[in-house]
């Protein structure tokens, strides 16, 4: 089991917002700006959200920061 398992696992299969700002560590507003700029995978349905907890756990896990690997240098910014 990952650590996204561990973490999602307890949550119902579909999320409010209140709950995935809260796996997610931020507050609702921002949850909500995440949500209406396409950030996080839901669906608009008249006023409410659909989030689909399964979808945001691949969704994060895909998009996950890798660790540069040995071979690679660090480009600085």
């Amino acid at each position: 089991m990952s650590r996204l398992d561990d973490l999602f696992d307890p949550l119902p299969t579909h999320l409010s917002v209140d709950q995935l700002a809260k796996v997610l560590g931020v507050n609702r507003g921002t949850a909500y700006n995440w949500l209406k700029a396409g950030h996080i995978p839901a669906y608009r349905v008249g006023q409410s959200w659909v989030i689909v907890r399964d979808e945001v756990k691949d969704h994060l896990a895909a998009h996950r920061n890798q660790p540069l690997k040995p071979e690679e240098p660090r480009q600085d910014t």
